[in-house]
């Protein structure tokens, strides 16, 4: 089905947002080969369960008795505590802190309160601890305990978000559902955990099978077997690496350890390892704030995003070639592991690495698997086990492992060693991460770029996929095109990524689009369709279509229950409300965000948006209001509220609440326009420039800001610099006769002034 182009329109949709197995490795005696006899176990039925398990697996139970699952949740008690509680005070971000027993129980003494611990969390490099709060809830508390050898800085507390103090009106605060564990971490750290939250209540009644990570997280559910499992990763002659053996490997165990290593959000309450990834998570896609352009990892998303985007995935490497499944280590240390499938000869030598055999540079991962610091102490590697490509760091504003180490240099030196080691064509290849900024940007012909790389099946599938997120910034025919192109792809997904990069196509083809994946075999596709058609008629649909929406409209609405703890799960959930024209029933629910998340900003935004179309403006103002009792320096509700006040014809009173927007989010093109534009009726044209030049910095690439810039040096004679800004707008509107026109009459003022 071709979608008419001329229906193809532009919309403009809305949001504010603001989210095993046991394998054997036999070395071989030429040191070329891991042989493998590798086979999933899922634990049948009938099978002896939980703690019978030691029983006949001793050398497993004992490997992960060890292990950072074992250890990844425990009551609080001599054994389990590592943290100084022997009467220890200290002061972080001047406020005081106390630690202490009583009663051989683990006491706190934090903001005037005092909190007794119930749960260790982890233990190597930190330890957390679970506060018990009211409604079934408990909260991480924000010291904890570095448990590194003092000799590395550790053995003390510390601030989990180091020197930056955290205000009760953070939703970063540590009492805030951003730091609950029910809902944030839970099903992670504990086997068979179930929140069982009640959205009516606001209250958790959490239950697990097993405090920790235990066998069943990962065994569980019918027997099955790989089909490959006789191959091996073999050396071809006159290859460098080692390949698989035995046609496409089979990679199902990855969905089990993506379960939890994957940044994503969960469909149902709880899961077991014989779910498919997709059937009980909708992971997120690569891109910012996450991810860095280039797909390294940003925030704390974990190993999944990035190891799809690795040539090893691709290849048919697994979590357990690298990682003991059962005592997590890995299973040969430093350049020994990676020289298991890469000869050393080739690559474990001065003239692959090009730095001292003995050296930091030399080491594999410090090149090709770059750190990142997250929770103060702990370093975590890339999995996308990139090449390093120092030429991008100023394109993307991405880290680049080079730089990293020699610090005092800067990416364009390591970029020319590289160059000078390997020849320029290591830095000439454009890289997915150039075409993904640029897009994020608004580069000219960036379109273009974007749709190549949407064809390119060299380019790693979760990229490609990601990448559909972003058609909607050119919302055409064409771009209609491959979304219906994506949707018809064997890979999932890819067909996710589609049917959330189709919010800009008319409902009306959208529905018929979209409709047929109501059956897709993956639940994570079916709720994304009904998400994507929250603005479509039902009535409108065929019987058959109709109970499968109604089926996959039911696996929604479980997903949304599942992050109705936090304000986003109320939000979004007002949202799709909102557009089915349940007002009534959407002012519930950001009513119930408020309440539960007060210092959510979106929730109040988009009450006072309703009270606005209903013409209640004496409601739509005191809802912002409310918002900025709460959060008076928040960008979006301070614009918000101007907007108020500019409707109201109370223009000069919405000035400041346009200063602090713009001071708190600089980097949003929009409110920096608006400000300028209100400046510049006001007859404050100087203050109004000084905006404009400093948003310009953020954001090179917006209209309205180059237009303004325009009109601004073109009223002050300024001809020469009126021209840069026409310029860049050509660049933006090639063939635009507007600016054509604009453009020929700057040439002859400033010709007629020379």
């Amino acid at each position: 089905m071709k979608l008419l182009k001329e229906n193809i329109a532009l919309l403009f949709l809305t949001t504010l947002l603001l989210s095993t197995l046991v394998f054997f490795f036999v070395k071989s005696s030429d040191n070329l080969a891991w042989a493998q006899n590798s086979r999933i176990i899922n634990i049948p039925a009938n099978h002896p369960s939980g703690e019978n398990c030691q029983s006949c697996h001793q050398g497993e139970w004992q490997e992960w008795n060890r292990s950072h699952h074992q250890k990844s949740m425990q009551i609080a008690d001599d054994s389990s505590v590592l943290g100084d509680f022997n009467d220890v005070e200290i002061s972080i971000n001047d406020e005081p802190v106390k630690f202490y027993k009583k009663n051989n129980e683990f006491w706190v003494d934090l903001e005037n309160q005092k909190y007794k611990v119930e749960y260790t969390f982890g233990f190597e490099p930190l330890q957390q601890y679970l506060i018990k709060s009211d409604n079934g809830k408990y909260q991480t508390l924000p010291y904890s305990w570095d448990s590194r050898p003092i000799e590395q800085g550790g053995q003390q507390w510390f601030h989990i978000y180091g020197e930056d103090h955290i205000p009760k009106n953070d939703r970063l605060h540590w009492q805030q559902p951003l730091q609950n564990w029910n809902g944030m971490c839970a099903d992670c750290h504990s086997t068979g955990l179930k929140r069982n939250y009640d959205t009516a209540t606001d209250t958790f009644n959490t239950n697990w099978q097993n405090i920790n990570v235990g066998c069943a997280s990962c065994h569980q559910g019918d027997m099955k077997n790989i089909d490959n499992d006789d191959g091996n990763w073999t050396l071809i002659e006159g290859a460098k690496t080692m390949s698989w053996s035995n046609g496409i490997r089979d990679q199902s165990e990855i969905e089990v350890c993506a379960a939890c290593h994957s940044r994503r959000s969960p469909l149902t309450d709880g899961f077991n390892s014989q779910d498919k990834f997709l059937d009980a998570f909708s992971p997120s896609p690569i891109l910012m704030p996450d991810y860095y352009p280039d797909g390294q990892i940003k925030e704390e998303v974990y190993v999944w995003g990035s190891f799809l985007q690795s040539k090893m995935y691709k290849e048919g490497v697994i979590c357990s070639d690298c990682h003991d499944p059962h005592s997590l280590n890995l299973k040969a240390e430093g350049n020994a592991l990676c020289t298991t499938c890469h000869q050393s000869e080739f690559f474990d030598t001065p003239n692959h690495h090009n730095h001292l055999k003995t050296s930091s540079g030399a080491q594999c991962v410090n090149c090709h698997m770059s750190d990142n610091l997250y929770m103060g102490v702990d370093n975590r590697r890339d999995h996308s086990f990139r090449i390093p490509r120092p030429d991008l760091n100023h394109k993307t504003s991405s880290p680049d492992a080079c730089s990293s180490c020699h610090t005092g240099q800067t990416p364009e030196w390591a970029a020319d060693k590289i160059n000078t080691w390997f020849g320029e064509k290591q830095t000439r290849e454009i890289h997915y991460g150039e075409i993904l900024q640029n897009v994020l940007k608004g580069v000219p012909n960036s379109e273009t770029a974007l749709k190549q790389l949407l064809n390119d099946e060299n380019i790693p599938v979760i990229i490609r996929a990601s990448a559909y997120n972003l058609l909607p910034n050119f919302p055409n025919a064409e771009s209609a095109e491959f979304i219906e192109n994506g949707l018809q792809s064997k890979e999932p997904l890819i067909r996710l990524g589609a049917i959330r990069g189709s919010t800009f196509i008319p409902v009306s083809d959208r529905e018929i689009l979209l409709s047929p994946y109501l059956n897709d075999p993956f639940k994570a596709i079916r709720v994304e369709v009904v998400n994507s058609l929250s603005d479509m008629n039902i009535n409108r649909l065929n019987e058959k279509d109709k109970d499968a929406y109604n089926m996959a409209l039911d696996e929604f609405l479980t997903a949304q229950d599942q992050v109705m703890w936090r304000g986003e799960g109320r939000f979004n959930l007002g949202i799709f409300k909102t557009m089915q024209n349940e007002t009534e029933a959407a002012k519930d629910l950001y009513l119930d965000a408020i309440k539960i998340d007060p210092f959510f900003p979106a929730s109040y935004i988009n009450l006072a948006d309703i009270f606005k179309n209903q013409q209640d403006a004496l409601n739509d103002g005191k809802t912002l209001d409310m918002g900025l009792s709460f959060l008076p320096d928040d960008a979006d509700l301070n614009y918000a509220k101007a907007l108020f006040l500019i409707r109201e014809k109370q223009s000069s009173k919405a000035m400041n609440h346009l200063k602090i927007a713009v001071q708190a989010a600089p980097e949003n093109p929009q409110y920096s326009y608006v400000y300028a534009v209100a400046l510049t009726d006001m007859g404050r044209g100087n203050d109004a420039y000084n905006v404009l030049r400093n948003a310009i910095k953020y954001a090179e690439n917006d209209a309205n800001l180059n237009m303004m810039l325009l009109n601004h040096f073109a009223n002050m004679g300024d001809y020469q610099k009126a021209i840069i800004y026409a310029e860049k707008l050509l660049q933006l509107f090639p063939n635009n006769p507007s600016i054509e026109n604009t453009m020929r009459v700057l040439k002859s003022r400033l010709t007629g002034n020379t």
